[in-house]
């Protein structure tokens, strides 16, 4: 064995990576693959180093075969690594903030936002499978169905909060935090490129670090998978969202073309619509592994933005130049009909079931009794019956034979252009007049 194998097993015995080495010599990455590649050969203060780092003597490291078993290992986590490992990580978040610019803090405020709306979201999936298994198989196990639920429930809850919160702290470390260099690295960099030889060109080649054991990197595929996973479920919301208001465009401009008010509304819509896209476009980059353009984000979202704006101006400006009016159109014509029916002493009617009854004497009509419906015939063709079921007289509105829908909007939207709203539930009105002898109208309303 010859020192770049002892070195790399070394390394890979205490699950150290290449930067991490690299970091404790003060040299750089590619020094450390050099020296585990046998390119080049470590000076004598960096061997003396890895040899109090390994705790191994410098003949075994140089010219012996290294037994992972038989060398000793460090038993306890090293409290001063810790440490150490925070005060970068609070620095690098000190030197990040301070190195951005404004374009820069916005993109990682939408970051921030985007990745709090798909912890959010997460929890649907989440209160589902706890619905389905918790409340669904477990409640209903005697005696401890309930206890077990809370149980499922408790650990459903601490999985998903660990996962959002290592979540939240991966996508940040590896999007903004490994990028930053503190100066204290900068100015190792600086010592380790003075001592060692000129080079003609530099060196653009990702170095795959390798040295990563099984179960790692099995554990970081399983939680990706998982966060996948709850992304592409967060991605139903989006796309129903999408198709909704993709319709809503569509009757939207309908209405706008008949004549509605509703041209602002119609520009919220297209705002909420292009919002969805991009609330589909991020999570399904992420999926498939594949860049945002954070640019073109940022300027869609401003453009939508200005659309609920200028829509909110508009909606306003219709809103408040527009009079509700307690009636109904000059246009809004009426329409009688008329039913003779033989009158007997057990003759009902119900003063309620109707907008307005009047009764009318005429002592001609001794046997018989006359009804007249009064009813308003606009924008629907409405179809009244009057009938006797078992001797109470009843009125009734059957289903319209046909509805015009274009002959309802081409009415309101006439209105509006008056900038005026009616009371169109006044169409519902109608009034029945009742006409026959005194005799007659005294045993109907005692009966009724």
């Amino acid at each position: 064995m010859n020192f770049a194998s002892n070195l790399q097993k070394l390394r890979k015995r205490e699950n150290m990576s290449q930067e991490a080495l690299a970091e404790k010599l003060k040299v750089t990455r590619q020094s450390v693959s050099k020296w585990e590649s046998g390119a080049s050969y470590p000076e004598m203060d960096k061997l003396i180093s890895i040899c109090k780092i390994f705790n191994v003597d410098m003949d075994t490291l140089v010219n012996g075969d290294v037994d992972i078993e038989k060398v000793d290992k460090e038993s306890s986590i090293n409290t001063k690594d810790l440490l150490d490992k925070f005060n970068t990580l609070m620095k690098k978040i000190v030197c990040l903030f301070e190195s951005m610019s404004f374009k820069e803090i916005i993109e990682f405020l939408v970051t921030i936002f985007i990745l709090i709306l798909i912890i959010l979201i997460g929890t649907i999936p989440k209160e589902l499978i706890e619905s389905l298994i918790g409340n669904g198989l477990l409640y209903d196990i005697t005696y401890v169905g309930p206890t077990l639920n809370n149980i499922f429930r408790l650990i459903v809850d601490i999985l998903y909060s660990v996962f959002s919160i290592v979540m939240f702290i991966y996508v940040l470390k590896i999007k903004y935090l490994d990028r930053i260099k503190i100066k204290e690295d900068v100015d190792k960099e600086i010592v380790v490129k003075e001592k060692e030889k000129r080079v003609e060109e530099v060196e653009k080649i990702i170095i795959k670090d390798n040295n990563t054991n099984s179960l790692s990197r099995m554990l970081a595929k399983i939680i990706i998978y998982i966060i996948k996973f709850f992304v592409v479920c967060f991605l139903i919301c989006p796309i129903i969202c999408i198709v909704v208001f993709a319709v809503m465009i569509g009757f939207l401009v309908l209405f706008v073309i008949k004549g509605f008010p509703l041209l602002g509304v119609l520009l919220w819509v297209v705002a909420c619509l292009i919002i969805s896209a991009i609330c589909f476009e991020v999570p399904l980059n992420f999926v498939i592994n594949h860049k945002n353009n954070y640019k073109r984000i940022m300027i869609t979202l401003l453009i939508s933005l200005i659309l609920i704006i200028v829509g909110s101006i508009i909606f306003a400006y219709h809103f408040f130049s527009i009079t509700y009016v307690d009636s109904l159109p000059n246009d809004a014509k009426t329409k009688e009909i008329k039913e003779t029916i033989d009158m007997n002493s057990e003759l009902t009617i119900y003063d309620n079931y109707y907008s307005d009854i009047e009764y009318v004497i005429d002592d001609s009509l001794t046997e018989k009794i006359e009804v007249t419906v009064t009813y308003y015939d606009y924008l629907i063709d409405r179809n009244i019956e009057v009938e006797l079921h078992d001797n109470n007289l009843a009125i009734y509105e059957d289903s319209p034979k046909e509805i015009s829908f274009n002959k309802v909007l081409d009415g309101i939207s006439d209105d509006f252009k008056d900038n005026k709203v009616y009371n169109y539930d006044k169409l519902n009105n109608y009034k029945v007049t009742i006409k026959s002898s005194s005799n007659n109208i005294n045993i109907i309303k005692n009966n009724s």
